[in-house]
């Protein structure tokens, strides 16, 4: 199985790297802008008038602790939250699970806020480090421009003074040549990054291009070298033998993005090993990130067998690494590096071109002296309307990319700190470039992150991370004096909270829980639960090659009753979904309306037949193809396909319905059952495959619907797009079809065009009327997530709840309002 959902990290959302593109709240003044680069020769500023010198840009009402002492259980007691196996990584930079970035996140605030929609927020009540910033794009869409007004008087928690200068240590960090965390910062086109990332020169960066550009084309013993234009054959050759050390760093970030992201499917998919036996044995995090990926099963007896290669391995005693993923890998693809080849597998933005690239520059391609800085990230000074002068950050970007600005709300991280002890030389932003030994210091401060954020962090022992109070923190003192994360096994979230082990988790929902809670007898009486949608989507899948006729589609689609989805299955944990986008997304249509509702009498989908040309003979009740078709004169049938017991799936009773309506108007219906259906969805018109029904994981942070609905072959290689016909339709499709696939092609690029959000948001309530009216995916449900609490420990009305609640924001994101009883 190749998943795509991610669980929602459970705590706070303070410096998460989560948002959409947006335009700025409010524009800041334009009198008095200094924009000098680092690095650079400063500008000379204009003349103005003096700045008005200005208190710390707090809420004037902001609760001082220092001033009202907490009083009761909230200075005397902690509050304790669940978590999940912690690694000891708590650092704004090197956080690779969930957990640990929870655990760093509580002493840190961001550059940016994502609110509970994931939209970019900045101003004086919230918690970004930006009051204000700007989004600009140049007239000829060459450029985009973003401006960060930042905050005055704000301390990180030991009283330091936070200022631009940590934000660019911070950007610098992220974007050095040794930097080896999970940050996607310098994967951005800002002007100047690659070259200083990968220490090189345009020259280099040229020819690299030129050979990337001619590329490789796959043969029976491996690769040709394609010819290049701007590069030689020695330079392709040295260059392509990079190609497999780059490959067992690209298997490397899928182990790694599994291993963050994904530890709860391991009961599911990994058994008999446990998420605690997987954390502490690189072997079985390899193994497991296979087997997520499709690449492997466990056996019986424990061992391991990859899924192409063949091969069997004991995790006990053999190697199981990066180099037998990629091997993997080329035995599934071959050297296809293609988006439906090698690519397809990627867990990240790089490429396994982008992997061989940096690998090759790194040793053939670094330039000497070095490059010192990024041309696109600069400082400066910015004079507003209430006449105080502000310091900014700006960074420019090459193109437009409206995902770029989640990326940008980077931890803001002390300098002072994470450079203290240090012995070599340290540039002007507190780095020092190209240096392991720089990297490896940065690691030793991972045991103790320091920040601006909410709480202090005192020790890790026993399981347990516990924190104080940071009662200089700019929205207010923390409620609470004492926070504490204390590690679950994973399955165990539940009992911890009604054994007060913990006071606040995030359990599997069922409604049996929901129904114990609801109930409240014995240790249930002190608990509630809030509810969230989880980021993904249900869906029934009809092939567009396999069923060409868009009115039969049609048809088949008025014959599904989607709400048997949650009715029959969830219950409370779902809600129906009409539109083929995860309903959190801010781009999803308010109320968007049922394009296919439900006839449970057949004469819907029967006059959709006959308007296709199918006949229908009432006396024997019949449906039969059309004149013409291969199958002429026989009884129309549909497989419909599930990867699990028909009872058990959310769409089983969707599936049973829709054949007895069908039934009515002489339709026949198979139902199977396939347990490899997901693994052959990428091939779904060749394996036979007509309906379906699976569900999509999360759909990330952006609208972006390029992947999966761009339905021009020649521009979008990927594989899911071909799962449902699009690319057969955009060449074979009716004129109808086609106009409607041209003006979604032309809608999605749209929507990749401008940094809008309103003009997003229309573009994509157009966009998914089309997607979802061409029938091939047909929305069903949107199953949620459960948070549970003890009421009798935390008051209530201090938490998110409600609509307040979404994947971006749980309901003690803004913990520092969070009260006890």
């Amino acid at each position: 199985m190749k998943t795509k959902a991610i669980k929602g990290s459970l705590a706070l959302i303070l410096a998460l790297l989560f948002a959409f593109s947006a335009v700025s709240c409010s524009q800041p003044a334009d009198n008095g802008v200094d924009s000098t680069p680092t690095a650079a020769p400063e500008k000379t500023p204009e003349p103005e008038e003096p700045a008005v010198e200005a208190g710390p840009d707090v809420p004037a009402d902001r609760y001082d602790a220092t001033v009202t002492p907490r009083t009761g259980n909230n200075e005397s007691s902690p509050l304790v939250v669940s978590t999940g196996t912690l690694d000891g990584k708590f650092s704004p930079f090197f956080a690779t699970s969930a957990y640990d970035t929870d655990a760093a996140g509580m002493t840190q605030i961001g550059l940016l806020h994502y609110n509970k929609d994931g939209a970019p927020e900045a101003g004086i009540d919230v918690p970004s480090f930006a009051i204000d910033f700007t989004q600009e794009v140049s007239s000829d869409n060459s450029t985009s421009t973003y401006t960060f007004v930042l905050k005055n008087g704000i301390t990180f928690s030991d009283g330091k003074p936070v200022t631009a200068k940590d934000v660019l240590f911070s950007m610098y960090v992220l974007s050095d040549p040794m930097y080896d965390g999970s940050s996607t910062f310098y994967t951005m086109k800002i002007q100047g990054i690659n070259e200083y990332r990968l220490q090189t020169s345009a020259d280099v960066l040229d020819t690299v291009e030129a050979i990337l550009e001619a590329g490789i084309t796959p043969s029976d013993d491996g690769y040709t070298i394609n010819p290049a234009t701007g590069a030689t054959a020695e330079q392709q050759e040295v260059f392509w033998s990079y190609l497999d050390e780059a490959g067992a760093n690209f298997a490397q970030e899928i182990i790694d993005y599994v291993n963050t992201n994904y530890t709860s499917y391991i009961p599911d998919y990994f058994a008999p090993y446990t998420a605690e036996e997987v954390a502490g044995n690189p072997n079985l995090q390899a193994a497991f990130g296979m087997v997520l990926w499709g690449y492997g099963e466990v056996n019986e007896d424990g061992t391991f067998t990859t899924a192409y290669t063949k091969q069997t391995y004991d995790p006990a005693s053999d190697t199981i690494d990066a180099k037998v993923y990629w091997d993997d890998i080329i035995a599934n693809f071959g050297y296809d590096l293609s988006d439906a080849g090698v690519n397809y597998e990627k867990a990240g933005d790089l490429t396994i071109q982008d992997y061989v690239k940096e690998a090759y520059i790194a040793k053939e391609g670094q330039i000497e002296g070095g490059v010192p800085s990024i041309s696109g990230i600069t400082t400066g000074t910015v004079t507003g309307d209430d006449g105080v002068e502000r310091e900014t950050i700006q960074i420019v970007l090459n193109g437009v990319d409206p995902t770029a600005i989640f990326k940008m709300g980077v931890s803001v991280a002390p300098m002072h700190y994470y450079t203290d002890g240090y012995t070599g030389t340290l540039n002007e932003v507190g780095v020092d470039v190209g240096s392991k030994e720089f990297m490896d210091f940065l690691k030793t401060k991972n045991v103790k992150p320091v920040g601006a954020g909410p709480y202090i962090f005192e020790e890790y022992k026993d399981n347990v991370i516990t924190y104080t109070a940071n009662d200089s923190f700019m929205l207010g003192s923390p409620k609470i004096k004492t926070f504490r994360y204390q590690e679950i096994a994973g399955g165990s979230e539940l009992d911890a909270v009604l054994t007060n082990t913990v006071h606040y988790s995030d359990p599997s929902a069922s409604m049996e829980v929901i129904n114990n809670i609801t109930t409240g007898e014995g240790d249930y009486a002190k608990l509630a639960y809030t509810l969230v949608d989880n980021d993904g989507y249900g869906y029934i899948g009809i092939q567009g090659q396999a069923i060409p006729e868009h009115e039969v589609r049609k048809a088949l689609a008025h014959s599904f009753n989607v709400q048997l989805s949650v009715d029959n299955h969830y219950g409370e944990l779902a809600s129906v979904n009409y539109r083929t986008m995860t309903k959190v997304l801010w781009a999803y249509p308010d109320n968007p309306e049922n394009m296919f509702p439900y006839d449970a009498t057949g004469e819907t989908s029967k006059a959709l037949f006959l308007e296709a040309g199918y006949v229908y003979d009432e006396a024997k009740n019949v449906m039969t193809y059309p004149e013409g078709h291969e199958k002429e004169g026989t009884q129309v049938t549909f497989k419909y396909t599930v990867p699990q017991d028909i009872a058990d799936h959310p769409a089983g009773s969707i599936f049973i319905d829709s054949q007895a309506v069908l039934e009515k108007i002489g339709v026949k219906v198979d139902i199977e059952v396939d347990e490899n259906l997901l693994n052959k969805l990428s091939t779904a018109y060749e394996s036979g495959i007509q309906v379906w029904a699976a569900a999509w994981g999360s759909g990330g942070v952006d609208p972006d619907m390029f992947q999966i609905w761009y339905s021009d072959p020649s521009v979008n290689q990927g594989t899911s797009a071909a799962r449902s016909g699009l690319y057969w339709l955009f060449e074979n499709g009716t004129e109808e079809e086609k106009a409607m696939l041209k003006e979604l092609n032309e809608l999605i690029m749209a929507g990749r065009s401008t940094l809008d959000t309103e003009e997003r948001k229309a573009i994509y309530k157009r966009a998914l009327e089309l997607s979802t009216g061409l029938a091939v995916e047909i929305p069903t449900y949107q199953r949620k997530n459960l948070f549970v609490y003890n009421k009798d420990v935390i008051k209530a009305d201090t938490l998110f709840s409600g609509e307040d609640v979404t994947p971006f924001q749980s309901p003690i994101s803004y913990i520092w309002n969070v009260e006890l009883n």
